[in-house]
């Protein structure tokens, strides 16, 4: 015969487990997190890391866009655009597209104007500060969040409610919280998986990560 105790003992160690795996994510998220900031710093203050940075990550990023076929004259929001916007700077090589980039940072927004403004790209991006949970998406046609955007959640749950329909939306983020990000996303009957593609590890960056093209119905 088996005692209340027995039967609560799987319950018990999948809390455990979930418990486990959510300081797991928490930690990597907190890592990749400051990598990130560190390099974008750097290559603010630095031209050869700065070089450096916009042939390896850039060329990634030159990749999602060509894979999921990003089109010309499209309005795009960028949502954690940190000091050094690699992703507007690739955007405006690439199409001749409006880009306006938010960071909820204060000191990123000043560094990443002082970029655009040193290599003339003013005109066509816009860096603002503004918080990716609650930033108004009615004029866009693209919205990308950067794998540093975070709450996770909370902007994701934002976009998918209140971006336009038939919309696009890019999320980035590391191998190891897909299935968080894929339980997000199934959250949201509205919102469907057009392309994934996985982008190889980086540099000094110990994780690859994940881009989800998404669609709004």
């Amino acid at each position: 015969m088996t005692t209340s105790a027995e039967n609560s003992c799987p319950q018990v160690q999948f809390k455990k487990s979930k418990i486990i795996d959510r300081i797991a994510i928490f930690l990597i998220r907190t890592a990749s997190n400051y990598f990130w900031i560190v390099v974008d710093i750097l290559s603010y203050q630095n031209e050869k890391i700065a070089d450096l940075y916009e042939k390896s990550i850039g060329e990634e990023y030159k990749n999602e866009c060509k894979t999921f076929h990003i089109s010309k004259g499209k309005k795009i929001l960028h949502v954690g655009c940190g000091s050094y916007p690699l992703t507007e700077m690739t955007l405006t090589e690439l199409f001749k597209v409006e880009v306006v980039g938010i960071d909820k940072n204060k000191k990123a927004v000043k560094r990443a104007n002082e970029v655009i403004l040193k290599k003339h790209l003013d005109k066509k991006i816009t860096i603002e500060q503004g918080n990716g949970a609650k930033y108004p998406l009615e004029k866009f046609d693209i919205i990308i969040v950067s794998s540093c955007a975070l709450p996770k959640k909370e902007i994701l749950s934002h976009i998918f409610k209140t971006a336009k329909k038939k919309s696009i939306i890019i999320i980035r983020d590391l191998d190891a919280v897909t299935d968080e990000i894929l339980n997000c996303i199934d959250a949201h009957k509205n919102i469907t998986i057009e392309k994934r593609i996985h982008h190889p590890v980086p540099c000094l960056l110990l994780l690859g990560w994940n881009a989800f093209h998404l669609k709004k119905k």
